[in-house]
């Protein structure tokens, strides 16, 4: 990695070149994430895009679910260098910054799938930082990376097999992260964004597979632009639906750091409305787009349970749309459980993956 066109640029803050990022893992990232759902329940799109500088590689990816069990996943990559990094965009997909902290584009183009769309987000509420991550695991860093989340609603549109749906006024969320995450190798985490009409909880806990807490943060954020006091424990009771990784109840008890509880209740109405991530289907459509870009995608069916057992065998992670009740408000949110290393002791639902072999390698010094 040496000296490049992006090195002009008078924004350095390391005494390194701009390929050359803080830390040799090959997880190190420079990600957004985007969901949208109805306002129902019935319907939720996520997409996703990131940066892995170490490996010289973007890679982007869009979900989109319904009540009904039709799913679609997307995947996209390319290769990048320290000058094209700022082009956030991947096959048919794209995602663009049209005012910073204030409006993003989000796009999926034309392509044979049937699905494709064109959303605009702008925030409901403050954005939430949270402390810095950092979770060490002898001398490996599993986690060292920056992250907010925010709330905030759609305008636009989601074509489904011809049928354009309208997104306008449709709730839902970001966040971003940089940093360093070696997601394979942490045994349980749990995070949620759940928005209400007035104000928005955002939180992350991160556990060993007893339960130890490595980290915990969040808070709740008001669309009159105000902030709670900052969360420090996250408690946890989540029931499952049979022997299947999908959540289907949970019971949430946030503490804040003057010793507040905050208790919040989530079911689950449609319960195929989620989606999953980690190994994709064997049956997914490539598209070699050539110097070494690429567009896959597949559709499959959740109330097919041959084809729900294959996803979920190949799951690290989950995010379900839940219903929440929360001092008489109702809202809808993301409630995600990732598992890796040795899983969570209290969640069999979730036993731990062996995905060492899919693992980035670490950037070699020159």
């Amino acid at each position: 990695m040496g000296y490049s066109a992006a090195d002009e640029q008078f924004s350095h803050q390391l005494p390194r070149p701009f390929e050359e990022v803080h830390h040799p893992d090959g997880s190190w990232s420079d990600r957004c994430y985007f969901f949208v759902h109805s306002p129902d329940g019935s319907l939720l799109v996520t997409s996703g895009y990131g940066n892995n500088p170490n490996q010289g590689t973007a890679n982007a990816y869009g979900k989109v679910a319904l009540g009904d069990g039709r799913h679609w996943d997307f995947g996209a990559g390319r290769r990048i260098t320290a000058s094209d990094r700022d082009e956030l965009r991947a096959g048919p997909m794209r995602w663009t910054c049209l005012e910073p902290l204030e409006r993003w584009r989000v796009e999926l183009g034309p392509n044979d799938s049937g699905v494709e769309w064109d959303m605009e987000y702008v925030p409901r509420a403050p954005m939430w930082e949270l402390l810095p991550m950092n979770v060490v695991e002898g001398e490996r860093v599993l986690v060292d990376m920056y992250h907010m989340k925010q709330s905030g609603q759609w305008t636009g549109w989601v074509r489904i097999d011809g049928e354009k749906i309208s997104v306008d006024g449709f709730h839902g969320g970001r966040d971003r992260t940089f940093g360093v995450r070696v997601a394979d190798e942490l045994d349980f985490w749990l995070w949620l964004d759940i928005g209400f009409e007035d104000r928005a909880i955002q939180a992350w806990v991160i556990e060993s597979h007893d339960g130890t807490v490595r980290y915990v943060d969040g808070g709740i954020t008001h669309v009159d632009g105000s902030l709670s006091k900052r969360f420090v424990k996250l408690e946890h009771e989540t029931e499952f639906d049979g022997d299947r990784k999908r959540p289907a109840r949970t019971v949430l008890v946030f503490t804040d750091e003057d010793g507040v509880e905050h208790r919040v209740t989530g079911d689950t109405p449609h319960q195929n409305v989620n989606v999953y991530y980690g190994l994709p289907l064997p049956k997914r459509k490539a598209e070699d787009l050539g110097a070494g870009e690429y567009f896959l995608h597949f559709p499959w069916d959740s109330t097919d349970r041959e084809e729900l057992v294959a996803v979920e065998g190949g799951a690290m992670s989950i995010d379900q749309l839940m219903r929440f009740e929360y001092e008489g408000r109702v809202g809808h949110g993301v409630f995600e459980i990732l598992s890796g290393g040795k899983g969570p002791a209290r969640y069999p639902n979730w036993p731990p993956m062996d995905m060492s072999r899919f693992r980035q390698p670490a950037r070699t010094e020159e």
